[in-house]
């Protein structure tokens, strides 16, 4: 079988829309990096496109080819969020096939991702509700980390380990819980004493020895 050369011409051709391609991947990476790190120093009121291009030498213009406003960018950094946490989540999932620990280590896995991502935690989930439901409503191919901890639930119901419920209702009560130990954390760590991140991560485990318990006695 002969197999024909590629032109040059068509090969540069390729080889130069590559380069642009990676080029407009590496301009985004760099606008999301530098929008995560400016709301993180001055939260949604003092972010602004004109103060991301500054911080990577770039015109608001360039910015405006990318996102059409701030809203647009840090609904981009949600979303880039709900992927990684989604991912945490079903790692933790599959690393045990014990229905128990499964629900305690997807526990453990979405504290660790909201200690350790204050700034997508933040846009996720303490922002305005309209950036959860937008972000959630994208069409995307990455998991959902509301399903993977629904699907632990309903499997540990089955098999005895949890008393049997409405699987969504238990799901929002043990999303709760974890919730609020990252969210209290947050907003509290240097003000309120015990809310650093060991005390949470230790508290998380007391509190779900206390509902481990309690679902022994049902």
């Amino acid at each position: 079988m002969t197999v024909t050369a590629t032109p040059r011409a068509e090969r540069i051709r390729s080889n130069s829309a590559d380069r642009r391609t990676r080029a407009r991947e590496d301009t985004k990476r760099a606008i999301l990096e530098a929008a995560t790190a400016l709301f993180e120093q001055r939260g949604y009121e003092g972010f602004s496109l004109r103060q991301v291009a500054e911080g990577i030498g770039y015109t608001a213009t360039t910015i405006y080819l990318y996102f059409k406003d701030k809203d647009e960018l840090l609904l981009a950094v949600c979303a880039e969020g709900f992927a990684e946490f989604g991912s945490a989540l079903e790692a933790a999932a599959n690393n045990t096939t014990d229905p128990a620990l499964r629900i305690r280590a997807i526990g453990r896995a979405y504290i660790n991702f909201g200690l350790t991502h204050p700034v997508h935690y933040r846009v996720m989930f303490m922002q305005t509700p309209d950036f959860i439901l937008s972000a959630v409503n994208q069409p995307r191919e990455e998991i959902s980390s509301y399903q993977v901890f629904m699907d632990a639930i309903t499997a540990a119901m089955r098999a005895g380990v949890i008393p049997v419920a409405d699987p969504l209702e238990t799901t929002n009560l043990l999303w709760a819980n974890v919730h609020g130990l990252v969210s209290l954390s947050l907003s509290s760590k240097g003000v309120v004493p015990k809310w650093d991140e060991e005390s949470v991560r230790r508290m998380f485990e007391v509190q779900h020895d206390l509902l481990e318990r309690g679902w022994r006695r049902v």
